[in-house]
């Protein structure tokens, strides 16, 4: 079969997507990816004809994929639709709303989606397909679950070149990896206790894959690709295991020897383990702060850890000589602009090369969207309109809703900037939100590009990722 995978930008290739291809490839289809923002998308599909349409998405970023969807099918008319990701893992109903969607797959996919294709051949019925949903007789039908993969080592790597026709615009000078699946935390704001309950019985929730086999779609990735400069784990958390980790900082650096980056958690952090990162190549790390308050980060957020701890994690990542960005969470149901200003006054003690802002979103199923509606800080099913993005805007009934955003988009720099951190206030009470947007997105694509992943560019790439950045709505 024919299958086009769908992606949003050129930023990134999307791993989600890009492990369903590996497994597409590996079962005989043909597969070709286009992307959302770019002009190419139709006649893309148009001559491509395929027979499924597949796509990853997150809520919020839902709608401009189906909106695309709906237009594909004007010129691939007989193509069947199929959406997975976080959005139908846990809004299910969207399948009920939008009529241009066929099929979601809940959970992790690779088996589910092998399977939905078995059935498009004939070779099965759609009640066996694992994760499925799908309409029968006018209602919305729910297949049960496969079991988790327990040996991650035994999925393919990543198809990293279904992107291939755009790769003269691909940033191919970094690679983003992942080393393993769960997590053992309960954030509120994260759909990771919901997923737990709906894989209950059916796996063990975290796993991780062996160093050998990450080190070894490493080595494929820098054999592929001599222009490949650095890696990026994506893992939620990457010092998860800390025995896995000290392998990991023994063997990288002899055999790979790239620069690297990758997220920690606070309470995981003391400085022989930056030190370690730092011996094997880390260069920056990513770590959540979220509120200086410790009503709103422990009660609200379910984040379970001190300011205390905190403060000496990143004391330890800046000691060891590694960038340090800090995430922060503005407009908190509960909190007041005094909450976030604090957060800023935080960040600013704390001096991190970059602070990430973005404001509360009340993602469907989870355990603060839930307190969203029961306090009345949102009405039931006002989740689903969440934005693109987590910077845009909050959808929350909260006090100083306004300033509370036009924060958001001075956070960074006010750090960096004293000048701005001292008539803050101010600031944030001026309506000039298109040109602090402006101001946002070039001092976060700077910090990005110079800070946390300084990897080099001819001019000709960088005019490309300056285009890119620029167009996209992710960041």
């Amino acid at each position: 079969m024919k299958i086009l995978f769908l992606t949003h930008d050129l930023i990134t290739i999307p791993l989600g997507v890009s492990y369903i291809s590996s497994v597409a490839r590996l079962g005989g289809h043909d597969v070709m990816a286009a992307v959302l923002n770019e002009r190419d998308l139709l006649e893309t599909s148009r001559r491509f004809s395929p027979d499924v349409v597949a796509f990853g998405c997150t809520t919020g970023f839902h709608n401009k994929y189906l909106d695309a969807v709906r237009e594909i099918r004007s010129v691939a008319r007989d193509a069947v639709t199929v959406m997975g990701g976080s959005h139908p893992t846990f809004f299910p109903e969207v399948l009920e709303e939008r009529e241009e969607l066929d099929f979601a797959l809940r959970g992790e996919a690779e088996g589910g989606f092998m399977q939905l294709l078995e059935a498009l051949e004939g070779k099965r019925g759609l009640e066996g397909v694992g994760n499925l949903l799908y309409r029968r007789n006018g209602s919305i039908a729910r297949n049960g679950l496969l079991p988790l993969c327990e040996d991650l080592d035994s999925i393919p790597f990543p198809d990293r070149k279904f992107l291939d026709r755009y790769r003269d615009r691909l940033n191919r000078k970094t690679a983003f990896v992942i080393t393993g699946r769960g997590c053992p935390y309960d954030c509120s704001y994260c759909f990771n206790h919901a997923y737990k309950e709906l894989y209950s019985g059916l796996g063990r929730m975290c796993r991780r894959r062996s160093v050998e086999n990450v080190l070894l779609e490493i080595e494929e990735l820098r054999s592929a690709d001599p222009q490949l400069q650095m890696i990026v784990f994506q893992d939620d958390i990457f010092i998860l295991e800390r025995e896995w980790v000290l392998d990991f900082c023994r063997e990288y650096p002899k055999r790979i020897g790239l620069p690297f980056h990758c997220h920690l958690r606070a309470n995981l952090v003391d400085r022989d383990m930056t030190d370690r990162l730092k011996e094997a190549g880390c260069i920056s790390v990513k770590m959540a702060i979220e509120s200086a308050s410790d009503r709103l980060r422990n009660g609200i957020l379910n984040r379970n850890m001190t300011r205390e701890t905190i403060i000496s994690a990143c004391a330890d990542v800046k000691g060891s000589g590694i960038v340090l960005v800090t995430q922060n969470i503005l407009g908190i149901p509960t909190g007041t602009v005094e909450d976030d200003l604090e957060t800023l006054e935080l960040n600013c003690g704390i001096g991190p090369d970059f602070a990430f802002a973005t404001l509360l979103q009340p993602y469907p199923r989870t355990a603060i969207g839930k307190f969203c509606v029961d306090e009345g800080f949102m009405r039931p099913g006002d989740s689903a309109e969440t934005p693109d993005s987590f910077f845009d805007c909050s959808i929350l009934d909260i006090p100083d809703r306004e300033r509370r955003e036009r924060l958001r988009k001075l956070f960074a720099l006010a750090i960096e900037y004293p000048v701005l951190r001292d008539n803050i206030g101010g600031l944030i009470d001026l309506p000039l939100d298109r040109l602090y947007d402006i101001m946002d997105k070039v001092w976060k694509g700077y910090c990005i590009k110079q800070r946390e992943f300084p990897y080099r560019l001819t001019l000709g790439e960088y005019l490309r990722s300056v285009v890119t950045y620029f167009r996209s709505r992710y960041y």
